[in-house]
């Protein structure tokens, strides 16, 4: 069975030349698109396997329109064709989420690489899927009854792509060969008797309080990550610095990546954990 792309390129003439390189190749094309506009709509009707995305559009850039389609479905395979590539650009597709980049004139051998290693499965991101939300919830266990004396139960991890925050909200950011990330959610009054305990004193205040959970969450996510790089040192995890959202409530949603979020019942209330990774291998040409 052949592999289906989409073509996105506001020049037809582009459109036109990539086309009938990968037809060439044995690829079926299956639809084109020249602006954000066609985008999605483009891709629902055509269903590719795979999107070729331009970098430099009118409107809407290659980046923009990625973000779109990553945010319609967070399983869409992008590979960036343009005749821009340099460090900036390179670090705004990693940002991004695509998944493959190459520059014009892409050559016949190198797409065709690129093309069959998105396609090919990933073996090593299967070992972080099934790793991972036991990692985090034995990081999570082991974090409270170190730094509580108590120990925690959890519920049943679920998937989710959103999750509505308690009070206190930290996003971590994860990096390494596969991006992802951790969330972890407090109400006010659990983060404020947490803090009690681990400050063996009352907190001085609220700012107190939400630096404690900030430092909580990132030797959660530093403690898992370490675990997941023992068990592959390919994996190269680390955490990076936690963004805090905390005062309103607040939905915090996760578009390109794909988490899954339990809930750990502890001696001060309910804490929430979810995390996740992007899957597929990042290939530069």
């Amino acid at each position: 069975m052949s592999i289906r792309i989409m073509v996105v390129d506001d020049s037809s003439f582009s459109r036109v030349i990539l086309a009938d390189s990968l037809q060439q190749e044995g690829y079926e094309v299956v639809g084109e698109a020249e602006s954000l506009e066609s985008l999605v709509e483009t891709y629902d009707q055509c269903k590719p396997d795979i999107v070729t995305m331009d970098i430099a559009m009118p409107g809407a850039d290659g980046f923009e329109c990625s973000k779109v389609l990553l945010a319609h479905d967070p399983l869409a395979k992008i590979i960036l064709i343009s005749s821009m590539k340099d460090e900036e650009t390179e670090a705004e597709a990693k940002r991004t989420g695509v998944l493959g980049y190459l520059q014009k004139p892409a050559e016949p051998e190198l797409l065709k690489r690129v093309i069959e290693g998105v396609m090919s499965p990933d073996t090593l991101y299967k070992q972080l899927e099934d790793w991972g939300v036991g990692v985090f919830q034995e990081a999570l266990g082991q974090s409270i009854t170190r730094m509580t004396k108590t120990i925690a139960t959890f519920s049943e991890s679920q998937c989710a792509d959103k999750h509505i925050s308690q009070g206190i909200t930290i996003v971590i950011g994860i990096i390494g060969r596969y991006s992802g990330s951790m969330i972890m959610d407090f109400s006010q009054e659990t983060a404020a008797k947490m803090a009690e305990v681990i400050l063996r004193r009352p907190p001085k205040g609220q700012e107190e309080i939400v630096a404690m959970c900030a430092e909580f969450a990132n030797i959660v996510g530093g403690i898992a990550c370490s675990m997941l790089n023992k068990k592959d040192q390919s994996f190269s995890l680390r955490v990076s610095p936690p963004s805090v959202f905390y005062g309103v409530q607040t939905e915090i949603a996760s578009p390109s990546v794909q988490l899954r979020g339990m809930y750990a019942d502890t001696d001060f209330g309910r804490v929430y954990l979810g995390a996740g990774f992007k899957k597929g291998r990042v290939l530069w040409m």
